[in-house]
């Protein structure tokens, strides 16, 4: 596993204070408020910043980071992905995964190829794996723990049960 864990990418300077807008990819923005640093990653290279302020506005999530005020020193964050350190994430509790660890996992039905994790949509029922397959062909498949007989983020490998009905060829 690593010892880097995307959590957001920067998408905009904010207009106000020295802030810059995240886009996260996290479902726990809460952790934000207790972690001091984050690790922002330039060409390969993961550097220490230290967190001066979180707000959340509406469905934004703004970060305003120390020594750094100007738009035109934050104008070099804007794209850029921000990681937490394994040790400043929050325990899971069992048969729950955070989407870092599911993305990038290949998925099986038996020994039928589906496709590779490549994200994973909240919805209000529930989470949705999107998979796309060596064609490039997208398919949306409900997270339900009942249609899986093993998750093994570690081994990047995710096995749908057969008889879960998501198997069935559509062809």
């Amino acid at each position: 596993m690593n010892d880097f864990f995307l959590i957001a990418k920067v998408v905009a300077v904010s207009a106000r204070d020295g802030f810059v807008k995240l886009k996260l990819f996290t479902d726990h923005p809460e952790r934000l408020y207790t972690t001091k640093s984050i690790f922002v990653d330039f060409w390969g290279n993961k550097k220490k910043f230290v967190i001066e302020e979180i707000l959340k506005r509406g469905d934004s999530y703004l970060l305003k980071l120390k020594n750094f005020s100007t738009e035109r020193e934050l104008q070099v964050f804007v794209g850029k992905e921000i990681f937490l350190e394994q040790k400043d994430l929050p325990p899971l509790e069992e048969n729950s995964f955070y989407i870092h660890d599911l993305v990038g996992c290949k998925v099986f039905c038996a020994d039928k190829f589906l496709g590779i994790v490549k994200d994973v949509l909240s919805t209000p029922a529930n989470d949705v794996l999107e998979i796309t397959d060596e064609n490039n062909t997208t398919k949306l498949l409900p997270f339900v723990l009942k249609f899986f007989d093993e998750i093994n983020p570690e081994q990047k490998i995710i096995f749908v049960k057969e008889d879960s009905g998501i198997c069935d060829d559509e062809d």
